[in-house]
């Protein structure tokens, strides 16, 4: 098997503090529950897989047009399809993702802002 691509090293995901929006660095667990209600109220649950898939959300600000060029030859290569590895900037985890959604970008001075968006392949 050849081996995965390596998302490129556009620095690390951040907004200003001064944003009032928060992190910059979200990450959901998929629920696999599987839950019914009996007639008499009694709820029953079970898991529908062991697996519970991890979506990251990152979002950066003032990104440079050098690393902006970097990801987007990097996106050319693997857009929605492609699996590939990255480390996760907090936990230092490395994990297999592809991008959950396209691409988009917003030139805002003094670089660039886009928030992109990992699902665990």
């Amino acid at each position: 098997m050849a081996e995965l691509l390596k998302f490129p090293d556009i620095g690390r995901p951040k907004l200003p503090t001064a944003s009032n929006s928060g992190s910059s660095h979200l990450v959901s667990v998929q629920d696999s529950t599987i839950a019914t209600t009996s007639d008499a109220g009694y709820k029953h649950t079970r898991p529908r897989t062991t697996r519970m898939i991890r979506t990251y959300t990152f979002t950066w600000n003032a990104v440079p047009e050098e690393r902006m060029k970097k990801l987007l030859d990097f996106y050319r290569k693997v857009g929605t399809f492609q699996a590939f590895s990255f480390i996760d900037w907090d936990m230092k985890e490395t994990h297999t993702v592809r991008f959950s959604e396209p691409l988009s970008y917003q030139y805002s001075y003094p670089g660039y802002r886009f928030t992109l968006k990992f699902e665990e392949v």
